[in-house]
């Protein structure tokens, strides 16, 4: 096993069905369910840029500061 360590680990609880639906499909990929999560994770995110435009939560986090005078 062993993933990669440079990842941050998100939990969430779901129903038992949608749980097992993930464990299926992880298997027929020859994949573990955290990887078939963070795919789903990654592709809805991807979507969500897409409709939002061109910001991204970086240029919110840099243009959150404000210099001091």
């Amino acid at each position: 096993m062993g993933g990669k360590t440079d990842l941050d680990r998100v939990v969430a609880y779901i129903p038992s069905e949608c749980k097992k639906e993930l464990e299926e499909w992880a298997q027929t990929d020859e994949r573990s369910v955290s990887w078939v999560v963070a795919k789903l994770i990654d592709k809805a995110l991807q979507e969500r840029r897409k409709q939002q435009g061109p910001s991204t939560v970086t240029d919110k986090l840099a243009g959150s500061s404000t210099p001091i005078t």
